[in-house]
């Protein structure tokens, strides 16, 4: 075979192998991805919170009067709109002059009672005092007359004492006591005159004379022992008579002492004079409650402008404890309290601005903030989110559509949500890319890891660094994508 031959035949294979190389890529071209992408930008994600509620009046006012009043006439009616003073309700005047006499009456035999009171404990406090000093005196007199009793006593048993002492150291019979006295005697002259010698001699003679006659018999021992017995015997007297002065003392001073102390007990607390006081007191402060309900004419009037929300009282009945009425007070606004899901709540707190949809309008209300965020009472999964209104912009019981925004701060990553893969370790982005092939230059996509540092609904912002201002991240795709799958731009 010729040269010539030759090159025909390899020019005729190569334009086969062309054509289908061509075809072969127009088949492949058409079964590629068609991709949209997107490059990152800057901004903030925020996040919205939608919720509905209804108004409430910033706060309620009792309305009440005194109890066990006749109500005669009711002027209102529950969700009534009411104005400051304005009549709600009154009460049966004669019934009141009555209560007002009645405590009147009271008061009087309270002050009675308590001037009794006192004047007894007067009296009492006097013979108190009395019945002291009489058992001091009482006492001070059985200690006096005790002592002079005790000190007579001890006087007879000295006395005594010493007469037996006497006697017993120096017993001298009585007999001799007697001849010692009349030889005395004879020997005694009363005129004081001299006899003569022979007189004296003639007197002394019988003496001697006696002297040499033999002595007659000792006095009786008996007496002596008689005299002794009866001394000691009034020595034991005295003593048994000093022992019972003393045990008569004791006893005396004993029994008069606790007749002082019981006299000098202190009084019991009575505290009978304060509670009659404070008795006192509260008629005194009812009465004048009855007297400023009878100097208004028994009219009851609201005390703010504001809504009636509950009646207690019927025409005819008499007036309890309670409250007669509430009142919504609007006079100072009101406020929206909204229900949101607790997993909300990273996105709702105080301050942040809401747009307001007031039911069946479609005008919104905004230039408020969120005033408080409370967990529901009634369900734990929910929040109660709060927004006070000034007066005039809704109406207590009105409901209303809101919307809380919570801005963040400025990202410089920010993607489209649907640009963002979640993967079952986290998130991912497909970024587009050139890269050369067998057939040429050819776009494919590559998967990139990253890290989202905020998201909502429709972007998200990831951690500064991971993708550049250059890059393309897909953010659609005509078909499923994987690491390295080729694709094409999608034609606009």
């Amino acid at each position: 075979m010729d040269r010539k031959k030759i090159f025909g035949i390899f020019g005729g294979f190569l334009a086969v192998m062309l054509g289908f190389t061509i075809l072969s890529r127009g088949v492949s071209g058409a079964s590629m991805a068609r991709v949209e992408t997107v490059k990152i930008s800057t901004g903030t994600i925020d996040h919205t919170v939608t919720g509905s509620g209804r108004v409430e009046a910033g706060k309620e006012v009792a309305v009440y009067t005194e109890s066990g009043q006749r109500v005669k006439e009711i002027f209102v009616r529950e969700g009534q709109t009411v104005e400051e003073g304005e009549l709600l309700f009154t009460i049966d005047m004669e019934e009141l002059e009555e209560q007002i006499l009645e405590a009147r009456q009271e008061m009087e035999k309270a002050r009675l009672q308590n001037q009794d009171a006192q004047s007894a404990s007067s009296v009492e406090r006097k013979n108190r005092e009395l019945r002291q000093n009489r058992a001091q005196e009482d006492y001070s007199q059985a200690v006096s007359q005790g002592d002079a009793q005790v000190a007579a006593a001890k006087a007879a048993l000295d006395e005594a004492q010493q007469a037996l002492e006497e006697f017993l150291s120096h017993p001298v019979p009585e007999a001799e006591k007697d001849g010692n006295d009349n030889g005395a005697q004879e020997a005694y002259h009363p005129d004081g005159a001299e006899g003569d010698g022979q007189e004296a001699e003639d007197q002394v003679q019988p003496k001697k004379d006696e002297e040499s006659q033999e002595p007659e018999s000792a006095p009786d021992a008996s007496a002596q022992e008689t005299e002794k017995a009866r001394l000691e015997q009034a020595v034991s007297e005295a003593q048994a008579a000093y022992e019972a002065a003393l045990s008569s003392r004791a006893e005396n001073v004993k029994n008069a002492a606790r007749e002082l102390e019981d006299a000098s007990q202190q009084k019991a607390a009575d505290s009978t004079s304060k509670q009659n006081e404070i008795t006192r007191q509260q008629q005194e402060l009812a009465l004048n409650k009855l007297l400023a309900l009878q100097e208004a004419e028994g009219k009851i009037t609201a005390s703010v402008r504001g809504m009636i929300t509950n009646i207690s009282i019927v025409t005819g009945d008499f007036t309890t404890e309670g409250t007669a009425m509430r009142l919504a007070d609007t006079s100072k606004g009101g406020r929206l309290t909204v229900t949101v899901d607790k997993f909300y709540e990273e996105y709702v707190s105080s301050g942040s601005p809401v747009i307001i949809t007031p039911s069946g309008n479609k005008e919104k209300i905004s230039g408020y903030t969120v005033a408080g965020v409370t967990e529901n009472e009634e369900d734990d999964s929910l929040l109660d989110v709060t927004v006070d209104l000034p007066e005039g912009v809704l109406d207590a019981g009105a409901s209303a559509e809101v919307e809380i925004t919570q801005k963040s701060e400025n990202y410089s990553t920010v993607i489209p949500i649907q640009a963002l893969r979640e993967a079952e370790r986290g998130y991912y982005v497909l970024v587009l890319q050139e890269e050369q092939g067998v057939m040429g230059t050819e776009l494919v996509v590559r998967r990139l890891e990253v890290k989202v540092r905020d998201k909502n609904d429709s972007k998200a912002a990831l951690e500064d660094g991971m993708l550049t201002g250059d890059q393309e991240v897909v953010s659609s795709s005509s078909r499923p994508l994987e690491d390295g799958s080729r694709v094409r731009r999608k034609e606009l």
